[in-house]
């Protein structure tokens, strides 16, 4: 199989759940830096957050953020796609929820940086980093609110809930699978399957617009909901960066041997991407 790009979640996907990189994970990277193969981070995280992320790994690649919100390009501008909300207005839905509801929902904005720095493991230092978002706003409240929470959604501004690891993020009617195309549009035109890698339920949309889709496990395995909602998708043998690495070098092999195959044949292979 020849590969056209790999995007990956970053947190509890490619990164460890403390944001280290392992080195398995981090050879793997530079495999496929050297044989040409396209890594995109597709993330939840913001702009500024991404910045020193895609440095420490070595990537200069654009990048998805904000759960499919926009594009941060490798110069580091910042392109919103259309269908994503402005943090203001996400602010004003999100008290109009609670004041219909009644549901003790918390946005990221509201919690103490001692809060916020035991739920995410962030350092003081990178905690303003995460508070800087354009169109997403991450929410913590116990999913048993969710099935109300999603009633009350307003009509106009078109709105969405979906659930991450440690959040259930309220923005504009977007998915890491828009952002992908975009990414995808402005790599160009290229020969191979799309590789999309995630541990979340906010990854399911993502994964399912790919030729591959990869789940990779945290500590007790995958995520449920991820895993029945893509029944047939590869689950990495190893959690986090280990596990991903492993599919990563297995996807490697089978890319060199069709890509031997095709040199020797004196034409390109056939394969192509179908869907992201």
């Amino acid at each position: 199989m020849r590969l056209r790009a790999i995007l990956t979640d970053l947190d509890g996907t490619l990164l460890e759940p403390d944001g280290t990189v392992v080195p398995d994970a981090r050879a793997a990277l530079r495999e496929l830096t050297v044989v040409g193969i396209p890594v995109y981070a597709v993330t939840s995280k913001t702009a500024s957050e991404l910045a020193p992320i895609m440095a420490r790994l070595g990537l200069a690649t654009p990048a998805g953020i904000e759960n499919g919100a926009g594009v941060r390009h490798g110069d580091g501008r910042v392109e919103l796609l259309a269908t994503a909300v402005p943090l203001e207005a996400l602010e004003s839905a999100l008290d109009a929820l609670r004041r219909h509801t009644g549901v003790p929902a918390r946005s990221l904005m509201e919690l103490s940086d001692a809060e916020l720095a035991a739920l995410t493991g962030l350092e003081a230092s990178a905690l303003p980093a995460a508070r800087t978002r354009a169109a997403t706003l991450p929410l913590v409240v116990e999913p048993s609110w969710d099935f109300r929470l999603l009633a009350a959604l307003p009509a106009r501004p078109r709105l969405r809930l979906i659930r991450g690891n440690r959040f259930l993020h309220l923005q504009g009617d977007h998915s890491k699978a828009d952002v992908a195309r975009r990414l995808l549009d402005v790599a160009g035109p290229r020969v191979g399957s799309v590789v999309a890698c995630g541990d979340a339920p906010n990854d399911a949309e993502l994964l399912a617009a790919a030729d591959v889709a990869v789940i990779v496990p945290g500590a007790h395995g995958a995520n449920r909901e991820l895993a029945e909602r893509l029944a047939a998708a590869r689950v990495a043998p190893l959690p986090h960066g280990a596990g991903w690495a492993a599919v990563m070098r297995e996807l490697l092999a089978s890319h060199r041997v069709e890509d031997a195959a095709a040199s020797a044949g004196g034409g390109p292979p056939g394969s192509g991407a179908r869907r992201a």
